[in-house]
């Protein structure tokens, strides 16, 4: 398949079933640039622009650009911590939880990978839910929680990536959503509050909230419940975002070499609460 090119009916629906089955796809072997990664990308739905306007690519502003180094070719901690940290537990999410109306999908494509480290992880947080005990599940179905990006003070690799947000993206990036969601299309309940931008429990005293959250933290975290992508050029990968996986970035690899993406987020929709 020529991701370059408009797919066809049947590779279209193909690609939008095998997402709904395995959450996240692979695609090798593509040379993309940010016009042909927005092009390919708006096949499954409206483009959304990303809050982090310092990063949009100057070919598209619909492509955000994810890297490691500042406009003097310098490691920028702050740019690389956008959705990686040195631990994963403290990192998985899911892309623009904090907005009133998350992602449906990301797409994003590799331009640099340094030579060891910087590799992508997924969690599938269908499985965490059916996984927690059946106490624990009755505590948080029903329940909302807040999300927020820029005056995000519980996650420090939050507060530093936010501290390249101009003051409206600043604004702008505090929601609340159900704990549990459902997913629109499979109806498959999972677990929707992380590590990286869920800061408290609604209506919960905040010694509860951060007990409550950290426990589920732990179990976003098993390893049984992961996979982990290597990258190497030329790779694309589409993730869901509206219940089912989370991810998050390894911020591992040495610091003299270049980890460099072009990333699309496709519109989703209000995140449905499991009942």
């Amino acid at each position: 398949m020529d991701m370059t090119r408009a797919l066809n009916g049947d590779d279209l629906a193909a690609i939008k079933q095998a997402f709904l089955d395995h959450l996240v796809l692979r695609f090798r072997d593509q040379a993309m640039d940010a016009r042909r990664l927005a092009a390919f990308s708006s096949q499954f739905g409206a483009l959304q622009p990303h809050v982090q306007r310092k990063y949009h690519h100057p070919d598209d502003a619909n492509v955000v650009e994810m890297r490691s180094f500042d406009e003097n070719g310098k490691f920028d901690l702050a740019g690389a911590s956008r959705g990686a940290t040195e631990r994963l537990r403290d990192g998985w999410h899911s892309d623009l939880a904090y907005d009133a109306v998350p992602a449906k999908a990301t797409l994003l494509h590799a331009i640099a990978v340094p030579g060891s480290g910087g590799n992508t992880c997924f969690v599938n947080a269908h499985h965490v839910y059916e996984a927690l005990p059946e106490a624990l599940k009755r505590r948080i179905v029903g329940r909302r929680a807040e999300f927020s990006y820029g005056y995000n003070k519980r996650n420090k690799a939050t507060h530093l990536a936010a501290t390249t947000l101009d003051q409206a993206g600043r604004g702008s990036t505090t929601v609340t959503h159900p704990m549990v969601c459902v997913h629109p299309v499979t109806k498959l309940p999972a677990l929707y509050v992380n590590p990286l931008v869920t800061t408290r429990v609604v209506d919960m005293g905040r010694e509860d909230s951060d007990a409550l959250l950290d426990e589920l933290f732990d179990w976003l975290d098993r390893p049984e419940f992961r996979w982990e992508h290597v990258w190497r050029l030329g790779d694309t990968l589409m993730w869901e975002n509206r219940g089912g996986v989370m991810h998050c970035g390894r911020l591992d690899y040495p610091r003299d070499q270049r980890r460099h993406f072009i990333r699309t987020t496709v519109r989703g929709q209000a995140i449905e609460a499991y009942q």
